[in-house]
This record gives structure tokens, C-alpha cells and sequence, in this order.
């Protein structure tokens, strides 16, 4: 191939990957001006969300509480409170179902869990300065629906001492151009290399921006819990103390 042909086929490429590229930020732009707006989604400060968890034939009250960098879910079985799991800022913890006792994460589940934390509101809201990529994956129907499929990709984590890929698809209404389903691979864990999928629907209006209020998580197509969300408050006070590991018990 000779340099004429060659450098064709880079500008080639690159226009094409521009293209992609823009593509990709007239969806996501499209979901904010669908979902409220940036500005609205941006002065987010704490989100409160009271719900019932189905799974097992159980149905539990649970509660979850999100604020920057901080983050807890909790339920209560048979009138004790379990956590699963909370984030302080700097330390990850959880409920242990063989003693009933808070403990610390693992070093690696900790900082999995930090970057999980730091996207608090919406893990689009300020992606390029985060260093994420997204890529458009071109259409996939879910459910019936016809969506757009995005990569996300954010910074390595650390698996087992390896660094691995950290990314997950999301899946975009075309109509309404919100996402109904995000989709990754378990990399730790019991559940280690089963495909989870997250399904969001019944969207409703939370002072001025759009969240849903049913999730149903599944592993490998099989429902493990349904999360019906009764109430969301935004902007609320949340105590510091709400997410701090409870020393001594």
C-alpha cells in the first residue's frame, strides 16, 4: 500500500472514530435533557431512597443512603439490620452473615468499591474528566425494546493482584433515551464470571430529575432480587455517621 492509500485510510479511521465518538455524546446528552438536565442532575447532594427487596420469597425494608463518596444499603431480616455494604469516604464494610458483625472489605474490594462510590449522582455526569471512554457498540433489543448499546470504561482495578478491565454496557431506550439495563462481568467472588444484569424501569419524577423505581438484579438471565423502590428524596441531610464503620462491635 503505498503512503497515499495509507494515510486515506487513517483519516479514514479517524473521521470514523470522531463520528463515533459524537454519536455517543448526542445519546448521553439526550438522556440528561430526558432525565432533567445536567445542571439539575449536578446539584444533586444526597440521595435517600426508601425500598422493599424481593428475593429467596423474602420480602425486606431496605434503605439507601448516597452522598459524594460515601454510600450505604441496609435491610432489616427479622428486626436486625443488615448492611450490604456501606462506604465511609475511605473504608468499605459489611454486614458478615456468619457472625452478624460489621467488617472491613479486603484491600481490593475496597477500592472496587470506591470507584463504584465516586460516580455519585450518575456515572455520565463528568465522565471525560474521570478519564472513562465510551464507546457505542451499535443496537441490541432488551426486552422488547430497541436500545443503544454503550461501553463504559473506567480506570483499572486490581483482581487478585492482576489489573483488570473495569467497564460495563448500558443499554438506552431509543425512544426515551434512558438506560432499562446495564450489564457486566463479576470479576471476585462466589459469583466470579457470571454475566449481572441490572433492569431499570418504572421511571419517575424526583425534583426534576427522572430515576426509576424498579430494579431487578439478575446472574446469567436468572432473577436473584427485585428492588421496588416506595420513596427517593434528594438533597436531604444525611449524617457522616450514617456510613462510618461501627467501631468495637
Amino acid at each position: 500500500m503505498n503512503l497515499t492509500k495509507t494515510l486515506f485510510f487513517s483519516c479514514f479511521i479517524i473521521m470514523g472514530q470522531l463520528l463515533n465518538a459524537q454519536t455517543v455524546d448526542e445519546i448521553i446528552n439526550k438522556y440528561y435533557e430526558n432525565t432533567g438536565g445536567r445542571e439539575a442532575w449536578s446539584k444533586i447532594t444526597t440521595i435517600k431512597s426508601i425500598a422493599k427487596v424481593k428475593t429467596q420469597g423474602l420480602e425486606l425494608p431496605a434503605i439507601m443512603l448516597s452522598k459524594p463518596m460515601k454510600q450505604k444499603m441496609s435491610f432489616t431480616f427479622q428486626g436486625i439490620t443488615i448492611v450490604q455494604p456501606a462506604f465511609d469516604g475511605t473504608t468499605g464494610w459489611q454486614t458478615n452473615f456468619m457472625t452478624m458483625k460489621a467488617e472491613k472489605m479486603e484491600a481490593e474490594d475496597n477500592e472496587i468499591t470506591k470507584a463504584e462510590v465516586e460516580d455519585f449522582p450518575d456515572a455520565f455526569l463528568s465522565y471525560k474528566s474521570k478519564g472513562y471512554a465510551l464507546e457505542l457498540q451499535g443496537s441490541e433489543t432488551v426486552e422488547g425494546t430497541d436500545c443503544y448499546k454503550i461501553k463504559l470504561t473506567k480506570k483499572p482495578i486490581m483482581i487478585d493482584g492482576k489489573e483488570e478491565e473495569n467497564s460495563s454496557v448500558y443499554f438506552f431506550d431509543k425512544d426515551n433515551y434512558v438506560p432499562i439495563m446495564t450489564k457486566s462481568v463479576i470479576k471476585k467472588g462466589p459469583a466470579k464470571g457470571k454475566t449481572s444484569e441490572s433492569l431499570m424501569s418504572d421511571y419517575q419524577e424526583v425534583s426534576g430529575v427522572m430515576m426509576p423505581f424498579s430494579i431487578a438484579q439478575k446472574f446469567d438471565g436468572q432473577l436473584q432480587a427485585s428492588i421496588m423502590i416506595e420513596k427517593i428524596e434528594v438533597n436531604v441531610p444525611i449524617d457522616d455517621k450514617e456510613f462510618t464503620f461501627p467501631e468495637g462491635n
